[in-house]
């Protein structure tokens, strides 16, 4: 009895494992593709597709590869250490310059662990970045630069949706193309480069749609055309992985979020000024510095976190400095007096020589009276609190809810301000606006075509003509946003300075000594360097120098620089003297270029 009803148990089992094994067939049924019909297949199991929808697989089965799969399971659980080893010897042949078996090793490591996301970073940095600059042809580097975005992009097919790849494919695409000592010939090529175009395409970033376009002249046919962009690319690449946050909600890896959601915006102003600097100005210049702009705002919009743990938005910091004035008006109004008799105890407390220092104009303090001063100005400082502490009882606790706005507030401005610094926020936001004005473009497109002009070494006179013009309108920029002087960017404007100032030595004329733009050079070492240059050449030959003679723009009854009319230039400084022509008479002859 007993081994019958052992038997009728066994057949039991059997007969419920056949059962099971029908809807776990169902479940964990694969995904099948058609090679024929890339819109055909089948979806596959509920295993299969839940994998799809939360990206659990790293590729579908159509696309895994064999070989990585075989070395994971020869390593016998030691891959940890067999890519160690790789990751040595591609060190050692990069030591060596054996960049072809740097490139089959890299490709080893990747199928020993295509989900360890440093190696995809380090090793296409390495691409990019380390083995491109060993090469002396650009051909051979930009060669070397698409291999790392290579690398990158099958990164993303390993690890699907991971921003940090997405970010970095933005970034090289943007910046090794367009700021490597070869931008202009990589951005020529990348223009033409159909095979890295439909790398793109084929990975969800379409090339040719107007926000990845800008005008282009080819140099075969001479015509001008429209052709991808490498930073308007690269901001596709960007917005990609912002998207894969924000929908899939995966972490932010290897940036801050202040700087991850930067790099787009950042490329439309690269874009915009790399457009400008192709010789591309008037309506379309505007619009991409108005596109920008709006870009940029939108990034001062979004809400990020600060280290403090609270969110913030880089655009409130006025909002919130305004707020903070409102809340000590109103702290002052219930305690009327009190703060300025604090400032008065604390004045009288001051030394004799911080008094002093104190009280002196700042353009006339020495070094050591500048410091005093500023010591002064911290010790009579008052601090809210103390106004607290002085006010009349009954008024305390409605300062007490006042305080604690205030802190909050000011906690909250002091992180902004903080990580406002670190992206330059308001530097680029003053660009955006002041670039998009007529008096903007106008000065760089003066600039542009006088340096065209002097390289030529024709028609020196109205290549003159032309900086001056454009030196007048950048002082008016300047004025109205001081901030521009600042930044390195302003580089770019103290080459022309110095193109200028030989093309003045053709025409044996001296550099003025009140030029408009002396604050710019004294801003930055290689402007102060060509000042310096200036002084020593004319002290030894023993000219006095020369002002500039142009006519400022003429304010209007506001106090404001009106903005050109149409059709007309920023300024109209006079011509040279017939004296200075007749004894240059031919200044304007072409294949005279600036002399050595």
């Amino acid at each position: 009895m007993s081994r019958n009803a052992s038997f009728v148990r066994k057949v039991a089992y059997i007969a419920a494992i056949a059962l099971l094994l029908l809807p776990l067939a169902a479940l964990s049924q694969p995904a099948t593709v058609d090679p024929n019909n890339p819109a055909g297949g089948s979806p596959g199991g509920k295993l299969s597709q839940l994998r799809v929808q939360y990206d659990l697989s790293q590729a579908e089965l159509g696309e895994i590869d064999p070989a990585s799969e075989t070395m994971k399971l020869a390593t016998l659980g030691l891959r940890g250490v067999a890519t160690n080893i790789l990751w040595l010897y591609a060190i050692h042949h990069k030591k060596v310059e054996d960049w072809d078996k740097l490139e089959l090793t890299v490709q080893q490591i990747i199928r020993l662990q295509p989900n360890f996301l440093e190696v995809w970073d380090f090793q296409a940095h390495n691409l990019s970045y380390n083995v491109s600059v060993e090469f002396d042809d650009y051909r051979m580097r930009y060669q070397w630069v698409k291999k790392g975005i290579d690398f990158l992009i099958l990164g993303t097919h390993y690890n699907r949706q991971e921003p940090g790849l997405l970010n970095q494919v933005g970034w090289f695409t943007g910046q090794k193309m367009g700021r490597s000592d070869e931008q202009k010939q990589f951005r020529r090529m990348f223009r033409t480069d159909k095979d890295l175009h439909e790398l793109f395409r084929r990975n969800g970033v379409e090339v040719d749609q107007e926000q990845a376009i800008s005008p282009y002249r080819s140099l075969e046919t001479g015509r001008e055309e429209r052709r991808p962009d490498n930073w308007l690319v690269a901001r596709l690449w960007f917005n990609r992985a912002v998207d894969a946050v924000t929908s899939s909600n995966r972490p932010i890896r290897g940036k801050s979020p202040l700087l991850f959601y930067s790099g787009g915006p950042m490329s439309l102003i690269n874009g915009s000024a790399a457009t400008q600097k192709d010789g591309y100005f008037g309506e379309l210049s505007q619009i991409s510095w108005q596109r920008a702009a709006d870009d940029w705002r939108a990034y001062g919009d979004r809400e990020l976190p600060a280290t403090e743990g609270f969110m913030f938005r880089l655009n409130e910091l006025e909002e919130r400095r305004d707020r903070i004035k409102q809340l000590r008006d109103q702290i002052d109004l219930l305690a009327p007096g009190v703060r300025e008799e604090i400032t008065n105890e604390k004045t009288a407390r001051l030394s004799d020589a911080m008094r002093a220092a104190r009280e002196k104009p700042a353009d006339k303090r020495t070094p050591e009276e500048m410091q005093l001063a500023y010591q002064a100005e911290m010790e009579i400082v008052v601090r809210d609190r103390e106004v607290f502490d002085r006010a009349p009882r009954d008024a305390r606790p409605e300062i007490r809810t006042l305080l604690e706005q205030l802190d909050n507030d000011e906690a909250v401005a002091g992180s902004i301000a903080r990580n406002r610094q670190i992206v330059n926020f308001e530097y680029w936001r003053t660009r955006c606006d002041a670039e998009r004005t007529k008096l903007a473009l106008d000065a760089r497109r003066n600039v542009y075509e006088a340096d065209k002009l002097f390289a030529a070494g024709e028609k020196f006179a109205e290549a003159r003509q032309m900086y001056e013009e454009a030196w007048l309108a950048w002082a008016q920029i300047f004025k109205d946003h001081a901030a521009l002087m600042d930044n390195a960017e302003a580089q770019d404007l103290i080459e022309s300075i110095g193109r200028y100032r030989d093309l003045l030595n053709q025409l044996d004329e001296r550099f003025p000594a009140d030029f408009v733009l002396n604050d710019l050079l004294g801003r930055h070492h290689e402007g102060m360097k060509l000042r310096d240059e200036v002084r020593l050449i004319q002290s030894a030959t023993g000219d006095s120098p020369q002002p500039l003679e142009s006519k400022p723009l003429e304010p209007k009854p506001d106090g404001k620089t009106p903005d050109p009319e149409p059709g007309k230039k920023p300024s109209e400084p006079p011509a040279a003297d017939a004296k200075s022509d007749a004894k240059n008479p031919a200044t304007d002859k072409p294949g005279e270029g600036p002399k050595p």
